[in-house]
């Protein structure tokens, strides 16, 4: 494999391994994160226990999101894409790009309706990152 697609596996890996962490971390969270208190304007302890568990719900369903897209990322770039299958230098950066900007618009839409700072401009940093790696990948080869 050429140094250039190692540098892009290496590229696809970062925001990777983030998405897989922000997946687990809101898979096994128990309540919800403090940008979701400032949005609802509301403590964990004061919302009632219905509205608990379908925010539980919808947080998980989030992170079943993420590890999702990042364990399918993860053996398109260790499998596939080691292997030079073509495909895979585009399905990558498409499956994180959708991913993150999708997620992140849906958190800029928080942001911008409510008083929280959600993480929508560390999420966009994301798809950077897939796309840089996804250039790396479909840039011409001169020879």
């Amino acid at each position: 494999m050429p140094l250039r697609d190692w540098i892009a596996c290496a590229v696809f890996l970062l925001p990777t391994i983030g998405l897989l962490g922000q997946g687990i971390l809101y898979v096994t969270t128990t309540e919800f994160m403090p940008y979701h208190a400032d949005a609802l304007a509301v403590a964990w302890e004061e919302l009632p226990p219905n509205y608990q568990g379908f925010i539980l719900g919808v947080i998980k369903g989030m992170g079943a999101g993420s590890v999702t897209v990042s364990i399918t990322i993860l053996v398109l770039v260790f499998i596939p894409l080691r292997r030079g299958e073509r495909w895979a230098r585009w399905a990558i950066p498409l499956i994180g790009v959708l991913f993150t900007v999708l997620t992140a618009y849906a958190a800029f839409t928080i942001d911008r309706l409510t008083t929280a700072l959600t993480p929508w401009r560390q999420t966009l940093v994301l798809s950077g990152a897939y796309l840089i790696g996804g250039a790396l990948c479909l840039w011409p080869i001169r020879r």
